[in-house]
């Protein structure tokens, strides 16, 4: 369950007596408030008008809903996530932060950061969110002149969990500004985590079709599929796009050298929707070599209608350490 904090943060206070026939109306109190979510297995839906917990039968056309947390994701209702008009901004102001910075910093010694904040900048741009494919860089230029870049390695999950690929795209069939008819990819897979990787393999991915690495199968409906291309995009089987479980990595050598496609389960990304979360992140990855998500403490503004919220993300970890317990403070500063 979520911790919850809702205090009133202007209240009119009434010094006497009213006379016969007068009324007085307070103005609408402001909210603020702290949440821990679990975002370990699904996502995670809060509404920040009503300091609660909503549960949308269907998030892409609710509008119960201002922002949602799964893993590292943050997803707010509004552009191609949802119709709810929820746009953001980040204030970043520990973008210039060294790394040993941001691993001093605490929730108390960013508070002062936090409570500063009570206003929206002048010329603040505010964005929506955007679909953001896991697979991306694979390809450089544009149009027609677009081409594959092979040095691009990817490790991923497959969509059953269990297995694993590394992946890398090796060609690009008539490229236009609007689509690709087909990309070729070449492939290992592994059967497992501790399992060496089998023969190395290529296959075209056709526009519009789903491509099942595990049985080098491509199909148009095909529920058991790990890769599809629709347009100039490669989308996985997972997140916003399918109900599967294929995560995607960035590999740190080349496609040759890349010894296993498993690594640590917070490293993987899944399809998603973001704009000012994923242009602006929100934490930083793997600082010490430990793959411990940090929190940069940057306060963002989540702007819906007249109102807007300051919000900053303090932890990623739960009181017993468990991951994907994702602590933030709010409150309104408009509206």
């Amino acid at each position: 369950m979520p911790r919850r904090v809702l205090r009133p943060l202007s209240v009119a206070v009434l010094l006497s007596a009213l006379v016969a026939c007068d009324s007085v109306t307070d103005p609408p109190a402001l909210v603020e408030g702290e949440f821990t979510v679990n975002a370990s297995s699904a996502w995670q839906y809060v509404s920040l008008s009503d300091s609660a917990m909503v549960s949308p039968g269907s998030p892409r056309e609710s509008n119960s809903w201002d922002i949602a947390f799964f893993a590292t994701n943050v997803t707010l209702n509004g552009g191609a996530a949802g119709p709810g008009g929820v746009s953001a901004a980040c204030l970043c102001q520990n973008a210039s932060a060294t790394d040993a910075q941001i691993l001093a910093m605490t929730a108390d010694s960013e508070l002062a950061d936090f409570e500063s904040v009570t206003s929206v900048p002048a010329g603040l741009t505010f964005t929506t969110d955007v679909p953001t494919p896991a697979m991306s860089g694979w390809y450089t230029g544009t149009g027609a002149s677009a081409t594959a870049d092979p040095s691009k390695v990817f490790l991923v999950r497959l969509s059953d969990g269990t297995s694993f690929a590394k992946v890398h795209v090796t060609g690009i069939t008539d490229a236009s500004a609007a689509a690709f008819s087909s990309v070729t990819l070449e492939y290992a897979v592994q059967a497992s985590s501790t399992a060496a990787f089998g023969a190395t393999k290529t296959i075209a991915v056709n526009a519009n079709e789903n491509v099942d690495l595990n049985t080098d199968a491509q199909s148009v409906n095909s529920p058991n599929w790990d890769i599809r291309l629709e347009g100039t995009t490669l989308l996985v089987n997972s997140g916003v796009t399918g109900p599967g479980m294929v995560g995607v990595a960035d590999g740190t050598t080349t496609f040759e050298a890349t010894t296993t496609a498993s690594t640590q389960p917070q490293a993987y990304r899944t399809d998603r929707f973001a704009g000012a979360f994923g242009t602006a992140p929100w934490y930083r990855y793997n600082i010490l070599g430990d793959n411990v998500i940090s929190p940069t403490f940057d306060v963002y503004l989540i702007k819906r209608g007249s109102a807007v919220y300051k919000l900053q993300i303090l932890d990623y970890y739960g009181e017993t350490g468990a991951p994907r317990q994702i602590t933030f403070r709010y409150q309104q500063i408009a509206g």
